[in-house]
């Protein structure tokens, strides 16, 4: 007997099996793969992906198609919208902020002065606008009142010589009263006289409008005649017709009131240009690169100003000032005299009244009684 565990099978040819039949011949040779013998009908086996380097042989690139004018023009498009709503959002949010300061800066006795307000966007709004100095001499006084049922906005320019009852002082000079009171008193020197509804107030230091103006990239203002004039011991100068200031200039031009090249120049003239650069300033603030300016402006805003007007109330005003079909500059005026060592205007009784009743857009507007410097009067603009 053999000692190997198997046994030997010699290779021949293949004798048909006598029971089955050539049926047996006919059963299909078992596939061969590699030394391993399968059962025939075995599925072919998996082949793994080949992985190739791109530059190795046989890679050819994908060929895409480039994009078209149309995705690109639409790509850039949102980015720069986002862009432009981010930046827009962080402007806001900063001028919010600066208002919120303000809005604490303002005397709580000036708010116990206003009159209620109502809703901005229905009603008639009248906002006291003044300037003031380092001594506390307001040396600008505008209303500005906006009217939405009317689709006006006029300013209203107060000559600061203007001989009024001040409560508590008696005949002067009406800028005595924000000297004497603050905002406060100033309101109801205004009011009394007027009979204007003073419903907020803004009270502007004049070095925070040298901010203002260079933040925004100077105003752009029309002036009707040459300046010539001192102005804080500096000689200024300004031509006839359209011109661009910066911070300082538009200060000097503003407060001016001496105009060497015309005598006749007064500050009634003042109040004029200085309705000018706050029309200016506006307008610059409402354009596409004010809104870029918006962190800037918003940075010059601190300590610049006070008022009781709130963020969401300026908005609602900007909104009804764009819809103003009709611009109105109105002027009181007087007659100019000497009174107690000062110079004093003696207001003009019927020519004031015949203006308010134009800033209020009662009656129509009419040409000034005089041809007098001093002549209260109203312009279209």
């Amino acid at each position: 007997m053999s000692d190997r565990p198997y046994k030997k099978y010699q290779g021949g040819k293949a004798v048909p099996n006598e029971e089955f039949g050539d049926a047996a011949a006919s059963v299909a040779a078992p596939e061969r793969r590699g030394a391993i013998e399968l059962p025939a009908g075995t599925p072919p086996p998996i082949v793994p992906p080949r992985f190739r380097l791109r530059s190795g042989p046989g890679w050819r690139p994908r060929h895409r198609q480039p994009r078209s004018l149309k995705f690109w023009v639409i790509a850039i498009t949102v980015i720069v919208v986002v862009l432009f709503l981010a930046w827009l959002t962080l402007g806001l949010l900063a001028v919010r902020s600066s208002i919120s300061q303000a809005n604490d800066r303002l005397d709580p006795r000036a708010r116990t002065a206003l009159s209620p307000s109502a809703s901005i966007l229905s009603n008639p709004t009248a906002i006291l606008v003044m300037g003031v100095d380092d001594q506390a001499n307001s040396d600008t006084l505008q209303v500005i009142r906006f009217d939405p049922q009317q689709q006006l906005m006029a300013t209203l320019a107060i000559p600061r010589d203007l001989r009024v009852a001040v409560p508590g002082y008696g005949d002067t000079k009406i800028n005595a009263a924000y000297a004497g009171g603050g905002a406060a008193l100033a309101i109801q020197a205004v009011a009394a006289y007027t009979g204007l509804q003073l419903d907020h107030v803004v009270v502007i230091d004049f070095n925070g409008l040298v901010g203002l103006v260079d933040a925004v990239g100077g105003v752009t203002v029309n002036n009707p005649h040459n300046i010539r004039s001192v102005f804080d011991a500096t000689l200024v100068k300004f031509s006839a017709g359209t011109i661009t200031l910066n911070g300082t200039e538009a200060l000097a031009y503003s407060r001016v009131r001496n105009n060497i090249l015309d005598p006749s120049d007064s500050d009634v003239s003042r109040g004029q240009r200085q309705q000018a650069v706050i029309q200016a300033l506006r307008s610059k603030l409402l354009s596409p690169s004010g809104v870029l300016r918006l962190r800037s402006v918003a940075g010059s805003m601190n300590g610049a100003f006070a008022t009781d007007l709130t963020f969401g109330q300026l908005l609602q005003l900007g909104y009804v000032d764009q819809r103003a079909s009709r611009r109105l500059r109105c002027n009181l005026g007087g007659t100019p005299a000497p009174m107690d060592g000062q110079d004093m205007l003696i207001p003009d009784g019927s020519g004031n009244r015949r203006v308010l009743g134009e800033f209020l857009g009662d009656q129509a507007v009419q040409p000034a009684a005089s041809r007098s410097i001093f002549a209260a009067q109203c312009r279209m603009t």
